[in-house]
């Protein structure tokens, strides 16, 4: 007999627990259900990539020197990365300069010989036929001149390319060669990329496109983009539309990292309560109502402190919450 009232007071308890799931709270505060105007989302996924990104190539053939960065090293604008040793850059620059050398000899006695000959026909001594051809060979040394100035130009600029920089400020990414390795123009050496500027592309399915480039509001976890710009096509093979997203500096994501990136792509009429004034049992969501009275209702996403309630609560009922 003492089993059997042991069990039925067992089962009572349980019972009313699951009828009472929430019978522990005590009405502190009111809140009003909120109709109004409620975005609508859309969650995609997308790989983070730096703006400015790039691999240096040789532009010179020659052996590699040396490689005086390693990965993961801060690198600013204009460090020499890689030294490429070129006996023919050399060669080349030293004969441009012996004829740019020559070149100013001959230019210097065209000029002396302008200077006499000018003179002499001042002084009626030698016709004007012979004044014409110092002229012709003073012109031609000036040209020759401006010629070799431009080979030594040329070279010194192919003989800069022996000492390969950095186009940018940024992080190596990726090292390509070794010291000793035989190169030719167009040869990979290394990659980096400026972490400063980041960004984000996803592709959401084209006939959500309208709705985006209308609200134009987007957040990459939550970090809010500096820049939206939605393509002006979709990819007739998969449906979408590409979205590239601007990301500020110094968010600590990485090239290559997946994010969730949150969309807005509409808006809708809802109704709203605190969150606060939501309780849960088990798969059930209920609130409090001012009569006292639980009611059952179906939520839909969460705004804030707020969540948007589907079913059961219309706008303007008082639903009570607190301790």
């Amino acid at each position: 007999m003492k089993s059997l009232q042991r069990t039925w007071w067992v089962v009572s308890l349980l019972t009313a627990t699951m009828l009472s799931p929430i019978s522990w709270a005590q009405a502190g505060q009111t809140a009003t259900a909120q109709q109004r105007e409620l975005a609508d989302y859309l969650q995609l996924q997308g790989v983070v990539e730096a703006t400015n990104a790039a691999t240096v190539s040789a532009q010179v053939s020659g052996r590699v020197e040396r490689v005086l960065v390693e990965v993961g090293d801060q690198v600013p604008a204009g460090t020499t990365i890689v030294r490429i040793a070129s006996v023919e850059q050399y060669q080349a620059l030293t004969q441009a300069e012996a004829q740019l050398a020559a070149a100013k000899a001959a230019l210097t006695a065209a000029q002396q010989e302008y200077d006499r000959v000018t003179k002499l026909v001042a002084q009626r001594l030698v016709s004007e036929a012979e004044e014409d051809r110092v002229t012709a060979q003073l012109d031609n040394a000036k040209a020759q001149q401006r010629a070799a100035q431009a080979a030594v130009a040329r070279a010194q600029e192919q003989l800069s390319y022996t000492e390969v920089k950095a186009p940018y400020t940024g992080v190596v990414s990726e090292r390509l060669v070794e010291p000793g390795e035989l190169v030719q123009p167009g040869t990979p050496l290394m990659s980096g990329f400026d972490p400063a500027e980041l960004r984000i592309h996803v592709d959401l399915p084209a006939h959500h496109g309208a709705g985006a480039a209308t609200y134009q509001w987007a957040r990459v976890e939550a970090i809010e983009p500096v820049a939206f710009l939605l393509f002006p096509t979709a990819d007739q093979r998969t449906g979408t539309q590409r979205l590239r997203l601007n990301l500020p500096a110094n968010t600590d994501l990485l090239p290559g990292q997946w994010q969730t990136v949150t969309v807005q792509v509409g808006a809708h009429q809802g109704v709203v309560i605190p969150q606060a004034a939501l309780y849960r049992q088990g798969e059930m969501n209920l609130v409090k109502m001012a009569d006292g009275s639980w009611r059952a209702v179906r939520i839909g996403a969460t705004y804030g402190d707020e969540v948007e309630i589907v079913a059961g609560l219309q706008a303007d009922e008082v639903v009570q919450y607190g301790n």
